[in-house]
């Protein structure tokens, strides 16, 4: 491929941002176009060079190309958008009709989450399996964080003291939160806004967690349950399948991007409600800042991250050298 040519797919891939099996879908038919163009123009007498610059700039900017891409495909059909809010409406059921003490509906609610995750992961990527995503995450990190637990009691008891499992707790946490910065810079590569979407249940779960310490405290919860706080929850990740479902259905960055920030905003709300806490109204709008920005922080990655679409190694150049010797 001409090298300006090859700069110019790259480009217009980095933009388009798209889920990997449509992305050289688009390649390929972009690819038709600039060899019949480019066919059309040597015809005229340009040289292939020549040609392939002029077919470039009648195109156009190569960014406003891979934007209009982005927004002509990136609009998920309604059965994508119910497969990325699934997982939030099973979390949602699991709290709405008091199904988290039933350790067969969580195993196998568990199960399926992970199951769909690397069924989607073999499929392609496409954008509902970042919802999935998330939650199979949240469901390792509390799976390996029991475990963990459980080993450190175990030490404390019979050999190194009752400081042993704050021990292993402690040295788990950064070991998670540096798992969850790979698999986010690793998304990034793809899409930011992916790696939002991602994340979009991990302030929910932190603020319920935190509203419920601060209002009844988890001890009371763990023990009986507050069935006031478990519609809460119920309602909280209901919303947050909305959420996801919107996300999905959107064709526009800036809209998918209000989405998540005004949703998360609305849910966090919900949290401080339902939870009764005594929660300061400056603190808890502090907290729910600090969560917004985390939600967005992927985008703080892009300019550092390289995107997987930076080169252009499929082009078939033969079409090329057709295009050039058709008269």
């Amino acid at each position: 491929m001409l090298p300006k040519l090859k700069q110019y797919m790259a480009r217009v891939k980095s933009c388009s941002k798209l889920d990997p099996m449509a992305e050289s879908e688009i390649v390929r038919e972009l690819q038709t176009h600039f060899e019949d163009e480019i066919g059309e123009l040597c015809q005229a007498g340009y040289s292939t060079t020549e040609a392939a610059d002029v077919a470039t700039k009648r195109f156009g900017v190569p960014e406003a190309l891979g934007r209009q891409i982005y927004e002509v495909y990136s609009k998920g059909t309604w059965s994508q958008a119910l497969l990325a809010a699934v997982p939030h409406f099973l979390l949602a059921i699991t709290f709405g009709l008091h199904l988290w003490r039933n350790n067969f509906w969580l195993s196998a609610t568990a199960l399926m989450v992970i199951s769909v995750t690397l069924y989607a992961w073999r499929h392609g990527r496409p954008s509902w399996f970042y919802s999935w995503l998330g939650y199979s995450l949240l469901t390792l990190f509390v799976i390996v964080f029991l475990v963990l637990l459980a080993v450190g009691h175990g030490l404390s008891r019979f050999m190194l003291g009752s400081g042993m499992q704050w021990v292993v707790m402690a040295a788990y946490i950064p070991v998670a939160l540096c798992l969850l910065g790979y698999a986010i810079v690793c998304i990034v590569r793809r899409d930011w806004l992916l790696a939002s979407f991602m994340l979009l249940p991990f302030p929910a779960i932190v603020a319920w967690l935190f509203a419920l310490q601060q209002g009844p405290g988890l001890a009371a919860y763990s023990k009986g349950g507050l069935p006031g706080s478990e519609h809460g929850v119920a309602f909280t990740f209901l919303a947050l399948g909305g959420a996801a479902g919107a996300f999905i259905r959107l064709r526009q960055r800036l809209l998918k991007t209000a989405v998540l920030a005004v949703g998360t905003l609305l849910i966090l709300a919900m949290a401080w409600r339902f939870a009764e806490s005594n929660l300061n109204p400056v603190i808890s709008l502090f907290v729910s800042f600090c969560f917004i920005v985390f939600l967005l922080s992927p985008w703080l990655l892009q300019s550092r991250v390289v995107h997987d679409g930076g080169e252009i190694e499929a082009w078939d150049e033969t079409g090329l050298g057709q295009a050039a010797k058709r008269t």
